[in-house]
């Protein structure tokens, strides 16, 4: 069992990117961009909250964890 992030696919949907999610969330743009990527492997839960919150000032939205991480089985 695998988990994938689903960030650059959120972003794509909601026609933003991954430098306005940098800009908007806190996040090093190191970090934003190795998330968005999907290179991210392991983060903090304070990182992910920042996360979170970035993405739900950039489109509005409550944005929970299945928006942004996928189980692959």
């Amino acid at each position: 069992m695998n988990v994938r992030w689903k960030v650059k696919e959120y972003l794509e949907d909601s026609g933003k990117s991954t430098y306005a999610l940098w800009k908007a969330s806190g996040l090093s743009r190191t970090t934003a961009y190795a998330i968005s990527s999907g290179e991210m492997k392991g983060m903090e839960f304070d990182t992910l909250g920042k996360l979170i919150g970035g993405l739900e000032k950039l489109t509005g939205k409550r944005v929970e964890l299945s928006d942004v991480l996928e189980v692959v089985r």
